[in-house]
């Protein structure tokens, strides 16, 4: 097999991980309203039923990269999403009998191996992007939006045809797990060979010293406030809508549209990022972002809220995959750096939607998302700390 050859097959297995990963996400985000309404829950409940999914992450976080090490990246991969394609699964017949307890359970190990795949990913997308002669990060991940816009569109074309949430999530978990089984045969094995006891000394070392980096700790921060902020508007927006008066489909067609705006800015990002630079991407990304969200919160003035959501979607569309790069400036410290923001996402997630809920609760939704707002003009003032490290 030619370098070319190969270099492009494992951008492909890369690339249908980001994939499945955001349907398998996207078609639990896209049916929100129905499953707050079938589990009979108020905005608070639902918040802290969505907080389980990044507590599973979190868990799974931690034995991540271990598990890479041991069992390899296409082994963790194919267990990783059968084990979130069977939870999705799950949920296709514990929703519509309105069972919270065993919804929850299932939502906590839908979350679990999500993390493997997102340490896979992104490290992997790191990797591919190091041997490749022109940035590749931004399109890599403009597939995880290609896989959250085709599921929210599917998960809309299903509800306007009155199609129930337990047949799209099995159709989606089918797809997914066929879909990755394929990438986990297809990544190379030989990059993330196993340890000797005394690289095994050495990555324990590691592991520990990145939580020490002022510089990481910042731009991890950063990449963070710009999941937060994509979270924010996938779980909540379509709940929002609704209650503003538009109906469940279009709520999940939102979600299709605004995850139609990150993809197509990812697409565009490479030639983006090849002009600005890392930094100024990052500063931008994190303006633009600002002010769709404060589209969205204005709606009641504005009354523009898919302009608001596709301007939030642009300017968050670049931030995480910058983050991501600028920690693997390093390359000896990068999976570790990547891993430590990774654990981050997962452990802030836990707060933001109970925290988004309950402000709801007491507010209204559209004065809950002032919370990624303010994380994202915070790290507009943060972004230098993006630029280029000096090894």
């Amino acid at each position: 097999m030619s370098e070319k050859r190969g270099l492009g097959i494992w951008f492909a297995a890369t690339a249908v991980t980001f994939l499945t990963r955001a349907m398998l996400f996207s078609t639990w985000q896209s049916r929100s309203p129905e499953v707050m309404h079938s589990l009979h829950l108020n905005t608070t409940q639902m918040g802290l039923l969505v907080m389980l999914f990044p507590v599973g992450g979190a868990l799974g976080i931690v034995f991540a990269s271990s598990l890479m090490k041991r069992f390899g990246v296409g082994r963790m991969t194919i267990a990783g999403f059968a084990i979130a394609s069977a939870s999705l699964a799950g949920l296709s017949f514990t929703i519509p009998a309105g069972d919270v307890f065993a919804s929850a359970c299932l939502v906590l190990t839908l979350g679990l191996p999500m993390a493997f795949a997102d340490f896979a990913s992104n490290y992997e997308a790191t990797e591919v992007d190091k041997r490749s002669k022109r940035s590749l990060l931004p399109l890599l991940h403009s597939t995880f939006g290609v896989g959250m816009m085709l599921a929210a569109t599917f998960s809309g074309w299903l509800l306007s045809n009155n199609v129930g949430i337990g047949a799209n999530y099995l159709i989606v978990a089918g797809v997914s797990l066929a879909a990755s089984i394929w990438a986990g045969l297809s990544f190379p094995q030989s990059h993330f060979a196993r340890e000797s006891s005394s690289e095994k000394s050495e990555r324990k070392v590691l592991s520990r010293v990145v939580w020490t980096e002022s510089r990481t700790l910042v731009i991890a921060f950063i990449g963070v406030s710009f999941i937060i902020a994509e979270l924010s508007a996938g779980t909540w927006m379509p709940i929002a809508l609704e209650r503003s008066g538009f109906s469940a489909a279009d709520g999940a067609n939102a979600l299709g549209l605004f995850w139609i705006a990150i993809t197509l800015t990812r697409v565009v990002g490479g030639f983006v990022v090849d002009k600005l630079g890392r930094f100024r991407t990052i500063l931008l990304s994190t303006l633009v972002t600002s002010v769709g969200i404060s589209f969205f919160i204005f709606n009641d003035v504005i009354q523009l809220p898919y302009l608001g959501l596709v301007i939030w979607a642009c300017g968050l569309a670049l931030g995480f995959p910058m983050a991501a790069n600028a920690q693997s400036d390093n390359a000896q410290r990068s999976p570790f750096r990547i891993n430590l923001m990774i654990t981050l996402v997962y452990i802030a997630s836990i707060s933001v939607g109970p925290l988004l809920g309950s402000i709801g609760q007491s507010f209204g939704l559209y004065v809950a998302f002032s919370v990624p707002l303010a994380l994202m003009l915070i790290s507009a003032v943060l972004s230098g700390q993006t630029k280029p490290e000096r090894l």
